[in-house]
């Protein structure tokens, strides 16, 4: 998504990913010292580094329980903003020099609508069957209820067949590998692409830059592109660019964040982004009362691994209303984590709660399954994903994420009464809107776990090694 160089969108001087996370942590629970001063925030940087998950998890569970929660998220949102630059000036500031809009190929396609096809264990699940695969989901607590009715309600409304002639759609990151961009497409609507790769293949209505974009290097020219392509009228907006390593999820995150406020409400009708589960993200009642019934009642081998100290507990922290999976993995890093728990979960909770400017704006931020995509090719990772049935969890096919995230992201953006639809936020509501923002959620099982995900994706990986030895050989894909 991006051409690296030493300029760009970056962090302060001197700051990692690491030590960006915990002076953001430190400085809020300094600011509110009465909600979050029972987190346990480590004082040292090193403690934090060794020990992050842990320390974001519960800091993330305080946040929630408190009434101050919105207040807490803005105020993580304004230090967050304000450490990003572009070649040297401030991120937000930088962004508000006008520059003349790229030069766009346009290639115009026709569509007759998009059949629902949803791949899920070797079949494939299409029209109004769809349904069935999200039954099957449901039953197996691989996502939570709220995402099974938003699901359902798409499949009902559109009677199996998508149909999205009309609306027009501009995709930070097309080419990510989980992009619904050919989904988009398919369905009639009118696409701007933006990403430095190219499409391989021109179909439907596609709008491109000659050259590319470069979202970190150049992101007055995605401002620039967004304000022609919405030159009629607001367009909907997807965040999906990526780009691992190096602390470049997080400054790509946070550029593509200051991006949509630098467009503002004339531009932006409403915003996209997938969430991680590997995040903090808030345990729903009913993932919370399976993952108390495994804990009473474990398989004998899971026992046997909990005894000897593989599996770590507890799952969550907190309880009930706000209770946070402890999602964390700490081989993707502090930076991964900043990333998705900053400009993804904390950036979207202010935006839905307060607009672009002011102006009501469309939030769609739900956990998408963890999916065996390019960038968790690590050796590690591969194997345990073959020990994760094991322990209730599914590892998701590309296709089939793509398939179930794109749907439910069309249905926040198609649904007024979707969590996150722009409407007024009402004084005293916040924090509900806030919480049923992070209600749609395709976890895979992921939260349903009495232990820790990451010891549990350990324990996994002894299991997995059984099966695929193999495995333990592979390099990781670039």
């Amino acid at each position: 998504m991006t051409r690296e160089t030493t300029k760009g969108v970056q962090l302060a001087s001197g700051e990692t990913g690491s030590s960006f996370l915990h002076r953001v942590l430190r400085e809020t629970v300094g600011q509110f010292t009465g909600e979050l001063g029972d987190a346990g925030l480590p004082d040292s940087g090193k403690t934090f580094k060794d020990t992050f998950g842990d320390a974001l998890t519960r800091f993330e569970a305080a946040r929630v329980a408190s009434v101050r929660r919105v207040e807490i998220a803005r105020h993580l949102d304004g230090l967050t903003r304000a450490a990003m630059s572009l070649d040297g000036v401030p991120l937000d500031e930088a962004l508000k020099q006008a520059l003349p809009a790229p030069s766009v190929q346009v290639h115009e396609g026709s569509s007759r609508g998009w059949e629902l096809e949803v791949p899920l264990d070797g079949a494939v699940y299409r029209g109004r069957n769809v349904q069935t695969a999200l039954d099957r989901l449901l039953d197996a607590h691989h996502l939570t209820r709220a995402a099974h009715q938003a699901l359902s309600w798409l499949v009902t409304r559109t009677g199996g067949t998508l149909e999205l002639t009309g609306e027009r759609f501009a995709l930070i990151g097309a080419a990510a590998e989980l992009s619904p961009v050919t989904m988009l497409l398919e369905a009639g609507a009118t696409v701007r692409w933006l990403d430095v790769k190219p499409p391989a293949t021109f179909s439907g209505r596609l709008h491109t830059t000659m050259g590319g974009d470069d979202v970190l290097h150049e992101p007055r020219k995605v401002v620039a592109a967004l304000k022609a392509f919405a030159a009629e009228g607001p367009v909907h907006v997807g965040l999906f660019a990526y780009a691992p390593g190096a602390g470049r999820e997080l400054r790509l995150a946070a550029a593509m964040d200051a991006i949509v406020r630098a467009a503002g409400p004339q531009v932006v009708k409403s915003v996209s982004l997938y969430v991680s589960p590997t995040s903090p993200g808030e345990v729903q009642p009913e993932d919370l009362a399976v993952a108390e019934a495994r804990a009473k009642a474990p398989a004998w081998w899971q026992r046997g691994l909990s005894g000897a100290g593989v599996l770590k507990g507890p799952g969550s922290y907190g309880a009930g209303n706000a209770a946070v999976a402890r999602g964390p993995i700490a081989l993707q890093g502090a930076a991964y984590q900043a990333a998705q728990y900053l400009t993804k979960l904390i950036a979207s909770e202010v935006l839905a709660v307060d607009g672009l400017a002011g102006v009501p704006v469309t939030v769609s931020a739900n956990v998408a399954g963890i999916t065996e995509t390019r960038s968790l090719s690590h050796p590690l990772f591969q194997i345990a994903f073959q020990g994760a049935p094991a322990f209730g969890v599914r590892i998701f096919r590309p296709e089939t994420t793509r398939a179930l995230s794109g749907l439910l992201m069309l249905h926040d953006l198609l649904n007024p009464e979707a969590p996150g639809a722009a409407r007024p936020t009402v004084a005293g509501q916040e924090a509900s809107k806030a919480r049923a923002l992070r209600s749609q959620q395709i976890h895979g099982g992921a939260y349903d776990l009495p232990w820790q995900f990451e010891s549990a994706v350990r324990a996994g990986a002894v299991v997995g090694l059984g099966k695929r030895p193999d495995l333990l050989f592979r390099r990781a894909r670039p």
